[in-house]
């Protein structure tokens, strides 16, 4: 009970302390000190308020449960405690997917930590509208502006958020829920048999390891994750009125009103199920606390909605593309990807909704989370197909409990384990390969960071900066806003950047007309070094 009451009071202290810094930064037009530990002290105060009143009762932690919460947790050791590290001269991380987000993050953190304009214009293209949930880098800025230094407060973050992830999880679906987190795969093992190369494992596959490729890299997960699994754990146990898991309806407003800020997919997804178990509970008197949750949240989730979409002018991705990215894979694309888990998805379809098979709860979560996935395998939310992931995690997490309690649990023991070997060993190898001392990746040199800073030290935090768009360029990595940034993230956002690299191309090849591009950009200041020596070795540099 103590484990959930301070599950509960971390994660509302973190949302309050966020929206609350969100707000008063867009107030005063940056973060500051005084903003940073009033949105703390309020945090804090709603933090311990939930912690007292939340309840759970006491459930037995099994040996299965014991053996996956030690893998989970030396899997997140060695993958916060390296997610960014100094070996030697080198600024190193730990995760190949970390490289082109973590520029990005680092960006967002210390330019707010340093004053910069919040609500900014996009500091990774001049000219375009900001559109992106950074909840997460806004509550790493407070951290910073109030003494923690940058990489110590990314590793905590990192470390405390997983370790919220994992107690949610063994709370909403037990050892099992943890194990189809950490192994979420399909068949890619056979690549092993067949040709000793795991690395084919992530390469090759779409549905990839979700620790690694989730939590990892989409910092927003540390809290969307356990938030949202609160939140459905919840809302199970209020539809269907059995003893569970109780948490105060403004905490749940708390964690559910500000999901926009962290993880927008984590927030259609709660959405849809709010309405779903609203609509549910209406015939049985169970329809208050999910109105509530509901009505009380428009308001601040509309402005999150509103900021993270840039006044709602984001375009839209939204197309029609069935069979995700099946290509011409076919069927073996589908037992590739996610080996049994589909076909025991439709086997817990027909045990759910035969005649006496569930209660209305099963039903509820069965349909959200079955029809989450239908519709991730039929649109593309995003330019980038594979982000369509970031959505049907929810899906896949919602059915996990119910494939166990439904399918699994009353089977022999036997079959219970061929099950799990077949649903977890492509994912196991996965999540060993992508941890191991392999990798380890350089971001920047620490002794060209300390010399560009210096040259940096008198140009304004909101200065723009023309220079090469690479992610792991140091002016990225010391927070100034650029012309334009790495082109993968700026066509994951949607962002339409080829008008701007083409004037961005005009003023640093110093070619006619490079005056009026660097008018058009409104941009001031320019870097020229190695970076931009290599991209535009022709350039007459007519500005020096």
């Amino acid at each position: 009970m103590m484990g959930w009451r301070f599950l509960c009071g971390g994660l509302v202290l973190t949302a309050v302390t966020t929206v609350a810094a969100a707000g008063l930064a867009t107030l005063s037009g940056r973060l500051d000190l005084r903003g940073a530990w009033i949105a703390l002290v309020l945090g804090a105060a709603a933090g311990a308020m939930t912690a007292h009143r939340a309840s759970a009762p006491r459930q037995k932690i099994t040996w299965a449960d014991a053996a996956m919460f030690a893998v989970f947790a030396i899997a997140v050791f060695r993958a916060f405690i390296w997610v960014i590290y100094e070996q030697g001269n080198a600024l190193m991380i730990l995760s190949p997917h970390n490289l082109g987000d973590m520029a990005l993050h680092l960006n967002l953190i210390v330019r707010w930590a340093n004053g910069g304009t919040f609500w900014p214009d996009n500091p990774f293209l001049a000219g375009a509208a900001f559109a992106y949930h950074p909840g997460m880098d806004l509550w790493n800025a407070v951290l910073r502006v109030v003494g923690m230094p940058i990489y110590e407060g990314l590793r905590w973050t990192g470390l405390l958020g997983a370790a919220a992830a994992a107690a949610a999880l063994w709370r909403w679906g037990r050892g099992f829920a943890l194990a189809a987190f950490l192994f979420a795969g399909g068949l890619g093992a056979w690549a092993l048999v067949q040709n000793g190369a795991v690395d084919i494992m992530q390469s090759e596959t779409q549905w990839k390891n979700l620790f690694l490729t989730m939590l990892v890299t989409q910092r927003g997960m540390l809290y969307s994750l356990p938030a949202a699994l609160v939140l459905m754990t919840v809302w199970r146990t209020e539809l269907s009125g059995a003893d569970g898991p109780r948490l105060p309806l403004m905490a749940q407003v708390a964690l559910y009103a500000s999901m926009p800020f962290f993880n927008a997919p984590a927030f259609l997804f709660l959405s849809a199920l709010l309405a779903a178990c609203f609509l549910a509970g209406w015939s049985r008197g169970l329809r208050r606390p999910f109105f509530v949750v509901g009505l009380v949240s428009i308001i601040p989730a509309t402005w999150l909605v509103r900021m993270v979409t840039a006044k709602f002018t984001a375009g839209s991705a939204f197309r029609f593309a069935p069979g995700w990215m099946q290509e011409d894979g076919g069927l073996w694309f589908w037992l590739w990807n996610f080996g049994i888990f589909l076909p025991l998805v439709v086997a817990l379809g027909v045990v759910v909704f035969r005649r006496g098979g569930a209660d209305r709860t099963d039903r509820v979560f069965y349909g959200v989370a079955t029809g989450t996935l239908l519709f991730c395998f039929t649109f593309l939310l995003a330019p980038w197909a594979w982000d369509n992931t970031k959505l049907m995690v929810w899906g896949y997490l919602a059915l996990v409990p119910l494939i166990w309690d439904k399918l699994l649990a009353r089977r022999p023991l036997w079959l219970q384990g061929a099950a799990c070997l077949l649903l977890f060993t492509s994912g196991a190898v996965a999540l060993v390969t992508g941890l191991d001392a392999r990798h380890g990746y350089k971001i920047a040199d620490r002794g060209e960071m300390a010399d560009l800073q210096f040259m940096l030290r008198s140009m304004p935090v909101n200065g723009r900066l023309a220079c090469a768009p690479r992610f792991d360029h140091p002016a990225m990595l010391l927070g100034q806003p650029v012309v334009m940034g790495h082109d993968g993230h700026l066509f994951s956002q949607g962002l339409d950047y080829l008008p701007v690299e083409e004037k961005l191309t005009t003023l640093m090849n110093g070619d006619p007309g490079w005056r009026n591009a660097a008018r058009n950009l409104r941009v001031q200041y320019l870097l020229w070094g190695p970076r931009e020596a290599e991209r535009w070795p022709q350039s007459k540099q007519p500005w020096k």
